[in-house]
């Protein structure tokens, strides 16, 4: 007789809560997306050398040099394969990213630093076989104490630090690297394979994000601030949200490197 495995508990000190998770295998997690954002800044070559680890990615610059993204996707619902959408809890992620082109085949790809969520039970994906989502991401989209609309991030672990501010009476700035709205799109949204830090030494993890509905972004060009991290601290050079939308992540396993 098959012993029937006993549910993941994960303990939700913020609201004195334990969560129960099926031990089911995760290959794919599904979302419906309110807001995707993307904040750019200008990096030395150095700092995408040191983040991108697999030598068969290339980053890709642009005229004004390499840029460093940090990704953040608010989710209204998020769930694995075998759960119904619908019933899975919100959650607000982030992630550093770095285009690349694959050497081994010409292709684009990207490099995804370590993720992060503000969801507790992002712990438990990991322990379902996916590729680690970090918990205690810090989220304020509060108004500053001037009225501005405003965006925080910040990581538990001090990795990422991310302050924006809207400026709605500034002059509307692009920015360096992206002249166009579609010059970001044309960096930014052509490969859907990425490549991010596994649990062992020399191995990337594999995860293709495949989009289920389309969507274009738009340039927030009145939002300034900067984004600290544990490789250097720079000021924004652009901002770039998209609204609405359902992704899916699909772990396609991992590759030595």
């Amino acid at each position: 007789m098959k012993t029937e495995l006993k549910p993941i508990e994960i303990y939700d000190a913020a609201n004195d809560r334990t969560w129960e998770v099926p031990r089911q295998r995760v290959t794919s997690v599904f979302a419906e997306v309110s807001e995707r954002w993307v904040a750019n800044v200008i990096v030395p070559e150095a700092v995408v050398r040191e983040l991108v680890r697999p030598g068969f990615l290339e980053p890709i610059p642009t005229k004004a040099g390499y840029v460093l993204s940090l990704c953040a996707i608010f989710m209204k619902h998020a769930a694995p394969e075998w759960a119904p959408l619908k019933m899975g809890p919100p959650s607000r992620n982030c992630a550093l990213r770095v285009a690349c082109i694959d050497t081994r085949d010409g292709s684009q790809a990207v490099w995804v630093d370590h993720r992060y969520g503000d969801s507790i039970l992002v712990e438990a994906l990991a322990k379902l076989g996916f590729p680690e989502v970090r918990a205690k991401l810090k989220v304020d989209t509060e108004r500053d104490f001037y009225g501005h609309r405003a965006l925080e991030m910040a990581t538990a672990d001090n990795m990422i630090d991310l302050r924006l501010v809207e400026y709605p009476d500034a002059e509307r700035v692009h920015g360096r690297a992206f002249t166009t709205t579609e010059a970001f799109e044309d960096y930014f949204m052509t490969g859907i394979r990425s490549y991010g830090p596994a649990g062992k030494p020399q191995t990337a993890t594999i995860v293709d994000l495949h989009k289920r509905s389309d969507n274009r972004f738009e340039a927030m060009d009145r939002y300034f601030g900067y984004l600290h991290t544990a490789w250097g601290n720079w000021q924004v050079d652009s901002v770039y949200r998209t609204r609405n939308g359902l992704y899916e992540w699909r772990y396609e396993g991992d590759v030595e490197y």
